[in-house]
């Protein structure tokens, strides 16, 4: 290019340069506040200065004022870098370096270019000479370099080229979303450095201008595309190797238009291609089922759907959760898809229905095997039973001791026989029966029908029972609730003291406003239960204390069945030397209370 249009070009371009990129950063502050745009501004301003104080140089005719204004501008040129440096490293994340002595340190040089610079005719340590070109009208002012250009030039060099790498390095840490205003930036951070090695180097023969200011402006519009195209500091990019690279979900990042802009190793694994050939693509190719799942037009749609998805031949499940995000101003900037496989999870589940419902109908037919086998027996037993009595009556006259021995074994032995019948066939309807009808019981009648039933234990033991003097009315089923008071009527006579002393009572309860309760309950004067006693004292097959007594230890477990199922709950009080008391609630009846069928509640088998 002809020597002088380069100075013509460059006089024209300067000051323009100048005005565009302060207007710019003027938008730029009041559009995009935030700590970068700052960051950003104090380049801008020095990069303008930087132009407008070489185009002076090279409009004023004279030589003092050439000399004179290469020298202002060089408080420009010796502190752009310094800002440029501050700018990428805010942009990068890291702030680290922006402290008050980081500052002090990076301005040594500067300042000492600039003292050298204004003092230069005492000892040419800056420029060695001077020399002036009539170019166009204009007075282009040459020099020759001295060894502290030298030092300034690998300074600003060094920070260029810093904040270029600042900057360059961010670009492979962000998303691909983000990648776009990243690549304005490395445009911005790299032309400066071409265009000053260019001068300096003289690459291109002929080029006598120095063009570096003009490609800080470039720079500088480079980074404004950023801003104002690709919301550069709305949109912030994020280390993705820290968050998303290491993610085991899938992600895929989806703009506006339906179009995958970014997606993790995950991602890319499920799908089974590589970067290339799914960036761009439409996001329906990838995932099959979005174009069923999100409407076009709608940019708000929250979707969360379980998918199938065929990979390396093998059906697999995931959970597709898609969610669209915004820019700081509320506008929809895409949508996020996450993909977590839980196919083992699914499996699992599908396993667990399987074995429940094989449980269920193992329990069925144990259900109907026990109440066959307890109505078999019934029969037998009672034959049993009457052969005993009549033996018993023949032989009356003249049995000896040892035979009377016998015969109450026997009859001992069938009466436990006839309590493990009847505690199969109440756990038998207890498992069967979803729905039972609940009504006021009489509970006075009830604890009668258990006292007879327990005649037999209490004559043996002389035991003592203390009946209550008034019963409140509760909701229930009354062939269930005699079972709960024969059996803990039964524990309490079998556990008790020497003789047993056994208490019966109940009072009213107020769980909440709406659910009034009865707490009916049985004390003893046994020696009372360990904290680990009391934490297994509901479980199938379990002895209370460590007495050498009768029982299957079926009880407790079906009371717990029973009282579970009418909407109450058991429980027991107890402290080592101060005896137990058993309680268990049901729901308060009320005078409008009456009989209907009532859905049992759901029993929960990990209770047993």
């Amino acid at each position: 290019m002809d020597t002088s249009l380069q100075y013509i070009f460059f006089i024209i371009l300067a000051p323009l340069a100048a005005l565009i990129i302060i207007g710019l950063m003027a938008y730029a502050r009041i559009m995009y506040p935030s700590a970068e745009t700052r960051t950003l501004t104090w380049t801008i301003l020095f990069v303008a200065g930087w132009l407008v104080f070489n185009a002076l140089e090279l409009a004023d005719p004279t030589e003092r004022g050439s000399v004179f204004w290469s020298k202002v501008s060089y408080f420009f040129i010796a502190f752009a870098p310094v800002t440029w440096v501050g700018f990428a490293a805010r942009f990068a994340k890291r702030e680290q370096w922006l402290t008050p002595s980081w500052l002090l340190i990076s301005s040594i040089i500067p300042t000492i270019t600039l003292i050298l610079v204004w003092t230069n005719e005492q000892h040419y340590l800056f420029w060695t000479t001077y020399h002036f070109t009539p170019v166009a009208g204009m007075l282009a002012f040459g020099v020759d370099h001295g060894p502290w250009y030298w030092v300034q030039m690998i300074f600003s060099y060094v920070l260029v080229m810093a904040g270029a790498y600042f900057i360059i390095h961010q670009y492979f840490k962000s998303f691909r979303l983000y990648r776009q205003q990243s690549a304005w930036l490395v445009v911005g951070a790299l032309t400066p450095i071409i265009v000053n090695a260019i001068y300096v180097f003289h690459l291109v023969p002929g080029w006598e201008k120095d063009y570096t200011s003009l490609s800080f402006a470039v720079a500088m519009l480079a980074f404004s595309v950023s801003v104002f195209r690709y919301h550069l500091f709305d949109l912030k990019p994020v280390a993705r190797e820290a968050v998303v690279d290491s993610m085991r979900d899938a992600m895929i990042v989806v703009d506006l238009l339906g179009r995958v802009v970014d997606i993790n190793p995950a991602a890319k694994t499920l799908v089974g291609l590589p970067s290339y050939q799914i960036i761009g693509q439409p996001i329906g190719k990838i995932i099959p089922v979005w174009n069923e799942l999100v409407a076009p037009n709608s940019q708000t749609q929250d979707i969360q759907t379980v998918i199938e998805w065929e990979t390396g031949g093998e059906r697999r499940f995931y959970a597709l959760r898609v969610s669209p995000f915004e820019d700081r101003w509320g506008r929809s900037a895409g949508r996020l898809a996450l993909l977590m496989d839980f196919t083992a999870r699914m499996r699992s589940e599908v396993e667990l229905r399987r074995y429940t419902a094989d449980l269920e109908t193992s329990n069925q037919e144990l259900d109907a095997f026990a109440h066959t086998v307890a109505h078999d027996l019934k029969n037998p037993l009672a034959s049993l039973t009457m052969a005993m009595h009549l033996l018993r009556d023949s032989l009356s006259e003249g049995m000896t001791g040892m035979a009377e021995q016998f015969l109450s074994t026997a009859d001992n032995t069938i009466q436990k026989m006839s309590n493990i019948i009847d505690a199969l066939l109440i756990l038998s309807s207890v498992r069967k029966m979803d729905e039972v009808r609940q009504s006021p019981v009489d509970t006075a009648k009830i604890v009668a029908e258990a006292s007879m039933r327990l005649a037999n234990l209490c004559e043996r033991t002389q035991a003592e029972i203390i009946y209550a003097d008034h019963w409140p009315a509760a909701m229930g089923y009354a062939p269930w609730i005699e079972e709960v008071w024969v059996n803990y009527m039964s524990n309490a006579i079998k556990y008790g003291g020497k003789p047993p002393r056994v208490e019966l009572g109940a009072d009213e309860l107020l769980v909440d406003e709406d659910k009034p309760m009865v707490r009916f309950w049985a004390r003893d004067n046994g020696p009372g239960l360990s904290d680990e006693q009391k934490a297994r004292i509901f479980t199938p097959f379990s002895r209370i204390g460590n007495l050498q007594v009768e029982g299957h230890g079926l009880g407790l477990s079906i009371v717990l069945r029973i009282i579970t199922k009418l909407g109450g709950a058991v429980g027991v009080d107890s402290q080592p030397g101060e005896g137990s008391r058993f309680w268990f609630t049901l729901p308060a009846a009320s005078p409008l209370d009456d009989s209907a069928p009532v859905k049992v509640a759901a029993f929960d088998e990990r209770l047993l």
